[in-house]
């Protein structure tokens, strides 16, 4: 346990620097697993070179300054049924004996320049009643994907991490109709003040009516002076594209992470 300590501090000072090529996700969600993993590193000279986490099936952290994917990675790939990894180490690989092989953008906001934006008169923007509307949530989440509904009790489970900020979960209502049309949620992480988006979803009818952008606009400007960057993720083939209207809100960065499963 003492090790696992000094190895999350490590990957905390990485990823404080570089979020988006440290981890593929929000750093409180790896430290959440660090306890049940198998972890090393490669401390020389005050100079962290090498960080790896693992268990029996999956590789979750590997890290190196070299980027290169030298014998250490190799022999975690072998042993390994299920990884996520970063481009760098991806490019390395031959892939073709992986049945599963997914790319993931990711990319950070740096919380200081907002670009302003107007919702339409016909929506307005409400924070969610959250502890009573689980269901409402888990519904429109459904609504909004073809294979993705997440239970009433999934959403509730959200709201126990200590990440969570009832402030941070939105909807945004027609007011005609006085529906809901589009909902956020984002996290914030106060022991490294990070903020990330986890859900960004319009019901497809009302999709070309910038209500997307509104929501991100909005979710950014409640961590502006909370959040040192704000960081999100998405599927790089996505139909909707998400990439193209987080990089329109200001996020940049060129990282891709891939999903691979044997």
């Amino acid at each position: 346990m003492i090790e696992n300590y000094r190895f999350e501090a490590f990957l905390e000072d990485l990823y404080r620097k570089e979020p988006c090529t440290v981890l593929p996700n929000a750093m409180w969600k790896t430290k959440d697993k660090i306890h049940s993993l198998q972890c090393s590193d490669i401390y020389v000279d005050g100079e962290i070179l090498e960080l790896k986490g693992w268990d029996a099936d999956w590789l979750y952290i590997f890290w190196n300054k070299t980027r290169k994917a030298g014998q250490s990675f190799q022999n975690l790939i072998r042993q390994s049924s299920f990884m996520i990894i970063h481009n760098d180490y991806c490019e390395q690989l031959d892939t073709n004996e992986f049945s599963l092989v997914k790319p993931y953008f990711r990319i950070k906001h740096d919380n200081k320049n907002i670009s302003p934006y107007i919702l339409s008169n016909e929506f307005y923007i409400r924070e969610a009643y959250v502890e009573k509307e689980y269901s409402d949530i888990s519904n429109f989440i459904g609504e909004c994907y073809k294979d993705l509904h997440p239970s009433a009790e999934t959403v509730k489970g959200w709201t126990t991490h200590k990440v969570f900020d009832s402030n941070l979960w939105i909807w945004i209502m027609d007011k005609c109709k006085d529906i809901p049309v589009a909902l956020g949620i984002a996290e914030f992480d106060s022991s490294i003040s990070e903020g990330s988006l986890e859900w960004i979803q319009v019901l497809p009818e009302y999709h070309g009516r910038g209500l997307g952008k509104a929501l991100v606009v909005e979710l950014l400007s409640r961590l502006k002076g909370r959040a040192d960057f704000t960081t999100v993720s998405g599927e790089v083939d996505n139909e909707t594209n998400p990439e193209r209207l987080y990089r329109s809100c200001g996020f940049t960065g060129n990282d891709v992470w891939w999903l691979l499963r044997k």
